[in-house]
């Protein structure tokens, strides 16, 4: 059977629909970070923007290849790598930023409500 350029584009479409959920769709196959959770990674935070409530531990996972340290209001980690984590529970509502200072424009921000 020969296949044609008509029937080849279904096919196609059907085999990443099929890939795309296995491999985590266009996130490179990393899920999101759990509540409570940031993933610090080559260059970025993730999620940029963390909603929690007063009183609530807030845990920055470090899953980059490159090191990096998180530097806010009251708070500053080491400079850790992959596998490590830092922690840090926000007693006061506010707007929080925060940076790596080793990466010019790595940035977040937690909002405590």
């Amino acid at each position: 059977m020969r296949v044609t350029p008509q029937r080849l584009v279904p096919i196609a479409v059907a085999s990443l629909a099929l890939l795309l959920p296995a491999c985590g769709g266009s996130s490179g196959g990393s899920t999101p970070a759990a509540p409570g959770h940031v993933d610090v990674k080559d260059n970025f935070f993730s999620p940029k923007t963390l909603e929690v409530s007063v009183g609530d531990t807030v845990t920055w996972d470090f899953k980059g290849n490159a090191s990096h340290n998180v530097t806010g209001p009251g708070f500053n980690s080491a400079t850790l790598g992959r596998g490590k984590s830092f922690t840090h529970t926000f007693n006061s509502a506010g707007t929080m930023k925060y940076v790596c200072t080793l990466h010019t424009g790595m940035s977040g921000t937690i909002k405590v409500s």
